[in-house]
């Protein structure tokens, strides 16, 4: 495989001490992953246009610039799970049309606008759970048809609108754990006929509406587990192979 002299990422750790990071072994993949690096400039990246997926997880980052990222045009995954992030800007990315994976889970995140993703139409995972979010506008996903996984559980959300996921006509997976909320509304899930996976389980909802989700013949997994239910109602005929609840949850049916 080709090399790229002089392609070198110099990164500080903790410490404060620096090491240089050379880019001459697969030019597609650069992986900086559990390097304990606490700052690094990515600029030299601009000059590798062929990069298609970039690593920086489990590093002390707490912040990342990824303006240097907007050139490199055939990135499709990026991954910057467990870096301590305080906040980051994602503009950057609005220009990546090959992008298909991008995950931010299990940093420290208080906000976060996902609006630039609106431009990634190619999006098929994004992942945010384990941060600190109380709110999140999932607005900018209805330009994301192909998108098939989507994590924001784990956040201390009080409510969320999956109006945006009714054009998400690929979904596979829908996260939605361990939040505060405490009612959600299905209804813009109703046509997902790829909607495989629901997770629901460790929130505060004390009634769960599952009548939209009749006509999802691939639904095979619903988790409502661990929830203050009192009931679920449901649409008489409905069907779903791994239904989770709680024993003691009354079923109603309803025509």
């Amino acid at each position: 495989m080709q090399t790229l002299p002089g392609v070198v990422l110099t990164c500080q750790l903790k410490d404060g001490s620096f090491i240089e990071k050379s880019i001459d072994d697969d030019p597609i993949q650069v992986s900086l992953r559990k390097m304990g690096i606490a700052s690094v400039n990515l600029t030299p990246l601009c000059s590798l246009s062929s990069l298609e997926r970039l690593s920086v997880s489990y590093n002390p980052l707490h912040k990342i610039n990824l303006q240097p990222l907007s050139k490199c045009k055939n990135l499709k995954t990026l991954r910057m799970t467990g870096c301590s992030l305080d906040s980051i800007c994602l503009e950057p990315l609005q220009g990546l049309k090959q992008l298909e994976q991008l995950s931010v889970s299990f940093n420290n995140l208080t906000e976060l606008d996902i609006s630039p993703l609106s431009a990634c139409s190619k999006l098929e995972i994004l992942t945010i759970n384990r941060n600190n979010l109380k709110n999140i506008d999932l607005t900018p996903l209805s330009a994301c048809s192909n998108l098939r996984t989507l994590n924001i559980g784990q956040n201390p959300l009080e409510s969320v609108d999956l109006t945006p996921l009714s054009h998400c006509e690929s979904l596979f997976s829908l996260v939605l754990n361990k939040t505060l909320i405490q009612s959600i509304n299905l209804s813009p899930l109703e046509k997902l006929d790829n909607l495989e996976g629901l997770n629901l389980c460790e929130n505060q909802l004390k009634t769960v509406d599952l009548r939209p989700l009749r006509d999802c013949n691939e639904m095979y997994e619903i988790n409502l587990e661990d929830n203050p239910l009192e009931s679920i109602v449901v649409r008489k005929g409905f069907s779903c192979p791994e239904l989770k609840i709680n024993s003691e949850i009354r079923i109603i049916e309803d025509e």
